[in-house]
């Protein structure tokens, strides 16, 4: 090791790279994956550099999602609008923006859209007859309202067939005119 003895050549040692320093394969890039859950970022290990690739773990806006209000009152909650209209309300916004309204063919039915990448998804949310839980499309597990639902969804994978890659990312809510 050299020992440095005048300031000339420490001001050189000084204007150097930190990262001469840092031994050679110690930052690692890294890209993670999480496919359980959308609503978390897995904490970071120490010695990595974050590339800012967000595959999945978006933060959702979770906050608007009280599940303690009842459906009517949810700002994302639009009541009896068309298909139609919820696809004009969400084709300027990003993919993972939703909204929940009536079912335009089953009365006691609501649906809740969704714009992805490849367009807009209407899943029923049915209530089960026995229990009064609320079920999205055939294979969620059941809920007790349909903001329970909604929360959770934000937070979690959905369990419908082509979209099982998204979570519900930014409620929509509805404009009074």
């Amino acid at each position: 090791m050299a020992h440095v003895t005048d300031k000339p050549t420490m001001k050189r040692i000084v204007q150097r790279p930190i990262l001469a320093w840092v031994p050679a394969g110690f930052f690692k890039q890294s890209l993670t994956l999480n496919l359980n859950e959308c609503g978390q970022r897995l904490p970071k290990k120490f010695g990595t550099l974050d590339l800012g690739l967000n595959l999945g773990t978006n933060r959702p806006n979770v906050d608007l999602i009280d599940a303690s209000i009842p459906l009517d009152r949810q700002g994302w909650y639009h009541g009896s609008i068309s298909r139609i209209d919820a696809e004009k309300i969400l084709r300027p916004l990003s993919e993972g923006s939703f909204l929940v309204r009536n079912s335009e063919s089953t009365r006691q039915d609501y649906s809740l859209t969704l714009k992805s990448a490849k367009g807009f998804m209407h899943m029923r949310i049915q209530r089960d007859a026995d229990s009064g839980q609320f079920i999205l499309g055939q294979f969620s597990r059941p809920f007790p309202t349909i903001p329970d639902m909604i929360r959770h969804f934000c937070l979690n994978r959905l369990p419908v067939r082509g979209a099982e890659h998204m979570c519900l990312l930014e409620p929509v809510i509805a404009q009074i005119l």
